[in-house]
């Protein structure tokens, strides 16, 4: 049996803001392993999520999770930026 799986890599400026980012979402990361198995690496500039779960909804809703986490994140980063 094939189980639904996603993995998103997402490429920053920076391997600064890339490791920010990371460290701002890895607590909600690791909170969220209840239903889906998802894995998150750092390379460089780079975030790389990789999601398996045995349902389609719960893998959907990771998703969005991730992509919310990162965007909130991002937005605190570029607010925080200057200073």
């Amino acid at each position: 049996m094939t189980y639904p799986k996603f993995t998103l890599k997402l490429t920053f400026e920076t391997p600064k803001k890339a490791r920010i980012i990371y460290e701002s979402v890895y607590p909600e990361h690791v909170a969220s392993q209840v239903r889906s198995k998802c894995k998150m690496d750092l390379f460089e500039n780079s975030i790389i999520i990789s999601c398996i779960s045995d349902e389609l909804s719960i893998l959907k809703a990771s998703i969005y999770s991730y992509i919310r986490w990162i965007k909130v994140a991002e937005s605190i980063y570029k607010l925080t930026e200057d200073e």
